[in-house]
This record gives C-alpha cells, sequence and structure tokens, in this order.
C-alpha cells in the first residue's frame, strides 16, 4: 500500500516528550530508573546485576557491567549511560509497545522479512503474543540497520549487542560521560550551522545509497560530536527494494532536515538537497 506524503504528519516523530540530563545526579521520572534497575541486595540471586532481565543477559555475555546515570527518556524508549570493560556505553532500553508514542508504523513495517505467518497474523491482529512479538522485531530491526549503515561508511554509533527489548550501541560523549547534544538543542553559529547541515546532507546521501531511507531524519536525530554529526535513532529506517513508501519518506525526510535547521539559520533549499540526493 503506497501513502501520500500528506497523509504524513512531519512533526510526528519530532514533538515527542523527552527529558534530557545534565547531570548524573539526576535521577529518571519515568518508568525506569538506574535504581530499578541495578540490583539490589536482597535479590536471592547474587549473580544478577540487574533487575531487568534483558540487562542481565547482556551483562552475562560481557557486554554491560555498570549502569551509571540517565542519558534521556521517552515514551518510546529510554537510553542510559552504561560502562563495560571497553569504557562507556549507551545503552537503550524500549518501554512496552502498548505505551509507546510511535505511531502508524505499519507504514514503515511494509515489506519487512518476519519468517512466520503466524507470528505475521498476530502482529496483524495486535494480540499480545503479536505486540511481544513485534516489540522484539522492532528492536532487532534498529540493530541491524545501525550495523547496515555504519558499514555503508554512514556516520552513526556502532552498534556493539541487543538482546531483548534493549541494545548496547557505541556512546557518543565526551570523556566524563557527558553525552552529545543534539543539534535541535544547540544554538549554532553560522560557519557550525553551515558545516553540520553540509555533513548531515551527506550522511542522508550515504543512507539512501545503502539502500535504506532513515524515516525520521532532522536534527532532533542528530547529534553533534566533536564537530561532526552522528545520526541516530534507526528502527523505523525503511529499504527502497522492499517499500513502496520509501520515496514518499525520503522527499518527507528532505523537507524535516531542511525545516529543522532553518531554525538554526541556514538556507537550506529542500529541491535542490532533494535532487542531490537522488543524483547519488
Amino acid at each position: 500500500m503506497k501513502i501520500a506524503l500528506n497523509n504524513l504528519d512531519t512533526e510526528d516523530l519530532e514533538t515527542q516528550n523527552f527529558v534530557k540530563f545534565k547531570s548524573k545526579k539526576h535521577k529518571l521520572t519515568g518508568k525506569q530508573s538506574v535504581t530499578q534497575l541495578v540490583s539490589r541486595a536482597e535479590n536471592p540471586d547474587p549473580n544478577s546485576k540487574f533487575e531487568n532481565a534483558d540487562l542481565n543477559g547482556l551483562s552475562k555475555m560481557g557486554f554491560l557491567d555498570e549502569l551509571i546515570s540517565g542519558i534521556k527518556t521517552g515514551k518510546e524508549a529510554s537510553v542510559f549511560l552504561g560502562k563495560n570493560s571497553e569504557g562507556f556505553v549507551a545503552v537503550k532500553m524500549y518501554t512496552d509497545l502498548r505505551v509507546r508514542s510511535f505511531k502508524r508504523d505499519s507504514s514503515y513495517r511494509e515489506g519487512r522479512f518476519i519468517g512466520d505467518s503466524r507470528i505475521e497474523k498476530a502482529i496483524d491482529q495486535g494480540s499480545k503474543a503479536g505486540l511481544d512479538a513485534h516489540q522484539i522485531l522492532w528492536v532487532q530491526e534498529e540493530f541491524r540497520q545501525m550495523k547496515h549503515l555504519f558499514e555503508h561508511g554512514v556516520n552513526v554509533p556502532k552498534a556493539i549487542a541487543v538482546n531483548g527489548i534493549s541494545l548496547i550501541m557505541e556512546f557518543i560523549g565526551d570523556e566524563n560521560g557527558n553525552p552529545a547534544p543534539r543539534i535541535s538543542d544547540l544554538r549554532m553559529d553560522k560557519y557550525e550551522a553551515d558545516e553540520a547541515f553540509k555533513q548531515s546532507v551527506q550522511n542522508l546521501k550515504r543512507i539512501v545509497e545503502s539502500g535504506r531511507v532513515h524515516g525520521d531524519y532532522s536534527t532532533f536525530n542528530i547529534l553533534w560530536h566533536d564537530e561532526k554529526a552522528v545520526v541516530i535513532d534507526f528502527p523505523q529506517v525503511i529499504e527502497f527494494k522492499n517499500n513502496p513508501n520509501a520515496n514518499a519518506f525520503l522527499t518527507r525526510d528532505v523537507h524535516s532536515l531542511c525545516k529543522s535547521f532553518m531554525k538554526q539559520g541556514v538556507k537550506a533549499d529542500e529541491v535542490r538537497v532533494l535532487r542531490e540526493i537522488r543524483a547519488g
């Protein structure tokens, strides 16, 4: 099923509620907090570092030793600062699919391979088993697409591990554990804004060259770290060869990118950008 561009709400994903954490002293106010996730002293299993089964699995595989603080939280997922033997990592934990703020994801899922007709039917029907399977597939898809884009030269965090509805990725931030800001949270000078826009267009071009569309591309999902634009958030990524909505989403991505950079004072011409990206 193809969808018309005007049936997509451009602001849908950009305006999700979230909380930024500027200090490690802040605690999460959502359903998941560091205190709730770290194993308590009275836990009967002394080998369990975490209350959460996904995190325990990642810990036993050697990918996570410690959960330090919250980076951001929202209706869709929470991101934490963690640590393993290699240093800091970012830990993304999805919330229950039933309370997610992400809407109309059937347009993104179209053409994705599931491999089990019963699971696919359960997902379409919205049963409990279908929702559970849908949730895991959604997280697995983010991990898979992050690896794909990294391998194709897009500046994205390196995917490290996934278990259940939690995944671990490269931490983008400084040596003290302070996360890189989203471009949408900055007030850049002209040179910096122009450079960030140029890099963001180049990243989008590489995404498209790899056969993908981001699906939610704007300054809300681009970090600025060491004068480099780093793209984040990939569960909604779609593939040109499998999804008939790809071109509509690409047009929307370019519109969202240009509109969000105009707030930084960039003279962004979305017609020119779209032409440049499609030219390859």
